[in-house]
């Protein structure tokens, strides 16, 4: 009976001689040694085809042909004494005349699988992460046109000149600002929302600046004056809306006299120092608004 060395054996079946001999011990099968050669161990075609039965390896149709080329090929065979190479044993299936070629196994399926999700799911942040930021500068947008409007809106109520004439003559009467309507009394929401109103200082339409408090209405004093520095003393923020830009003043505490400027654009909080309340003067807060203004772009 034909026999066929360990080596090829490994190659008809694909498989590593570690694999080979597990699978003849779970088979209960045994080597058998070469005609030829006692050390070589060898088995028939016969356990080679119920190996790969069990094992479901498919064999090459050439396989048949090995046990034939290996007795009848006179350049093949080998002198007594002499084992065959085993470079000429493996090169046996490669000069075969039919070639074949073995499907891919289950874990390459998997792994291509495996890289064709990978880059699904890298698409697939990409995109989440793209829309996310486009999401993030469309609500930007949106509050900057809001804030727009609501100052176009403020702009509009105070230069009213209706509004602007009765301020005076209520400060000067010594009347509140919610004193319009007599006998009616402050709801206690519409005081506290009047506290949290903060002073306003405004560049007009009229090319001049108007000072409002939310409690003493239009103040008609004239900037960079003692006055206006004892105002801005009392005060602990105010709001100031310049020819090329705005921005809130604030101290930390009412003891400080050093100021800072804060404004929010693009969700980004910038704060630089203003000075003392008595540098605080127009040219000072315009300065200060124009470097604010520069972040927008």
């Amino acid at each position: 009976m034909a026999t066929i060395p360990q080596t090829d054996c490994c190659l008809m079946l694909g498989i590593d001689p570690k694999t080979l001999r597990n699978w003849l011990k779970r088979s209960n099968m045994q080597f058998a040694a070469h005609p030829t050669d006692a050390r070589i161990k060898s088995l028939t075609l016969q356990q080679v085809q119920q190996l790969a039965t069990l094992h479901a390896r498919p064999l090459p149709s050439s396989a048949f042909a090995v046990p034939t080329l290996l007795e009848d090929s006179p350049q093949l065979r080998p002198f007594e004494g002499q084992t065959l190479p085993k470079q000429t044993s493996a090169s046996l299936l490669v000069q075969a005349p039919t070639s074949f070629s073995p499907p891919l196994s289950e874990e390459a399926e998997l792994k291509k699988s495996l890289c064709c999700l990978e880059t699904k799911v890298t698409t697939l942040q990409e995109q989440l992460a793209q829309l996310a930021m486009e999401l993030l500068h469309e609500r930007s947008q949106r509050y900057e046109r809001r804030l727009s409007d609501l100052e176009t809106l403020l702009r509009q109520t105070l230069g009213a000149s209706a509004c602007l004439q009765e301020l005076p003559a209520m400060v000067a009467a010594g009347q509140p600002e919610g004193a319009i309507a007599p006998g009616r009394r402050l709801h206690p929401a519409e005081l506290r929302a009047r506290s949290r109103v903060l002073p306003l200082i405004e560049y007009g339409a009229a090319g001049t600046y108007v000072v409002i408090c939310p409690k003493e209405g239009d103040l008609q004093f004239t900037p960079d004056s003692p006055a206006w520095f004892d105002w801005l003393a009392s005060l602990s923020s105010f709001r100031f809306v310049g020819k090329l830009g705005r921005f809130t003043a604030y101290r930390k505490c009412s003891t400080s006299r050093s100021w800072s400027a804060y404004r929010t654009i693009h969700q980004h909080d910038y704060k630089h120092y203003l000075g003392t309340t008595d540098h605080l003067t127009l040219d000072c807060l315009e300065q200060m608004a124009t470097k604010l203004q520069s972040y927008m772009e």
